[in-house]
């Protein structure tokens, strides 16, 4: 999949004071008129939003807010795949290029509808700038995400006859490593304390599951009783995630059409490990990633472990 540069219609320059300019935003080729129409999409007052980078706790997160927002549905959330319940924005356009499978699913969602994106702030409907709809965002670290990228892309054909290891090598390779990572996190973690906003991290799911779903059922203004949160870290738990088909993107799986989807298949829930790229990549990879890291999160003036709100805030 070609990435290049792309420029969208406007910025947020309402919600943060920095130089748009010379902030690089890539997305696929050709992608123009689909930009254009997520940017200019009508969005619905009781719309929540989940926006991450991939591989980043979305669709453990995804669970926890389809269920807050549907009263604790559980046999509802078992037995609808995940992604027709909560459908991915870019999914359609990204696998069929047709805009229509993109808007079609969210469209006829019954109210409130929860969205996925993995589209940075400057790319996302112009209208959640105006802070009339929750935005949920996750963040973690960026070693783990893309070793978690990695293990999907061979499932799903994209790195199919790739070591890990040439695959990171890529990336390492690459002109946007880790600057598009870094920005799209800090860009809402400048947001973290707007009303409209809520901002956590894979490493806190990790660290206080129950202390996040609190927060998030306060933000969302669905409270829940002890009944329910112990259903919900029951249900959310590393364990019945891994086993539950429909949080394992099998439906998605189904649609992508390459040629080497399915050939070498590694669940989509498989570690869930904090930390667990220093096991998997060469140090000699680690410390030359970890070198760009810095050098871009000190560009922004911000540190990884704030990124992660494993510093106190």
């Amino acid at each position: 999949m070609n990435r290049v540069q792309v420029t969208p219609r406007s910025y947020p320059t309402n919600l943060i004071d920095k130089d748009w300019g010379n902030r690089k935003l890539f997305y696929t080729k050709d992608s123009e008129n689909f930009l254009r129409l997520v940017h200019d999409m009508k969005l619905r007052d009781d719309d929540v939003w989940i926006v991450t980078l991939p591989k980043c706790g979305t669709t453990w997160m995804q669970e926890l807010l389809w269920l807050l927002l549907n009263n604790c549905d559980f046999e509802g959330a078992l037995a609808k795949d995940q992604e027709l319940r909560t459908p991915f924005l870019e999914f359609g356009y990204s696998v069929f290029h047709d805009p229509n499978r993109s808007f079609g699913p969210i469209e006829d969602l019954k109210s409130p509808r929860l969205i996925k994106s993995h589209l940075s702030l400057a790319l996302l409907p112009s209208k959640l700038w105006e802070g009339k709809n929750k935005v949920i965002y996750v963040s973690r670290n960026p070693l783990d995400s893309y070793v978690s990228r990695y293990y999907h892309g061979v499932s799903f054909g994209f790195n199919y006859g790739k070591s890990l290891h040439q695959y990171f090598d890529e990336v390492l390779a690459s002109d946007d490593f880790p600057t598009e990572f870094i920005e799209h996190a800090h860009e809402f973690y400048q947001l973290r304390n707007e009303p409209w906003v809520f901002y956590t991290s894979f490493e806190m799911m990790k660290k206080d599951l129950r202390g996040v779903i609190n927060d998030v059922s306060r933000f969302l203004n669905k409270p829940i009783n002890d009944q329910q949160m112990e259903k919900l870290l029951k249900h959310l738990s590393f364990a019945e995630m891994k086993k539950n088909p429909t949080t394992n993107h099998l439906w998605e799986l189904a649609q992508v059409q390459h040629e080497n989807a399915g050939k070498e298949m590694h669940p989509f829930v498989r570690r869930g490990d904090v930390n667990g790229y220093k096991d998997e990549l060469k140090p000699e990879q680690i410390e030359k990633a970890n070198v760009r890291i810095q050098e871009v999160l000190a560009k922004n003036g911000v540190t990884l472990d704030e990124l992660l709100l494993l510093k106190d805030q």
